[in-house]
């Protein structure tokens, strides 16, 4: 069984929510999905103001300590 094969199968055994959750994990270890994410970082740096990034910040602080207790 080839290593693609063995995660299809072990994915099948999970809910859609989790599935939804593998392939976003899966989709982030994509290179070019990196390389995407480097090039919009890049263009939006400094667009906000800086109270402006705090309140970002403290809100994906929220939601990353939100989805861990889920």
């Amino acid at each position: 069984m080839t290593i693609v094969e063995s995660i299809t199968q072990h994915t099948k055994a999970l809910s859609l929510s989790q599935q939804v959750e593998a392939a976003r994990r899966i989709h982030l270890l994509n290179p070019t999905a990196q390389q995407e994410r480097v090039k919009i970082l890049k263009r939006t740096h400094g667009c906000l103001s800086e109270a402006d990034g705090i309140l970002f910040e403290e809100a994906l602080a929220d939601s990353r300590r939100i989805k861990v207790n889920v």
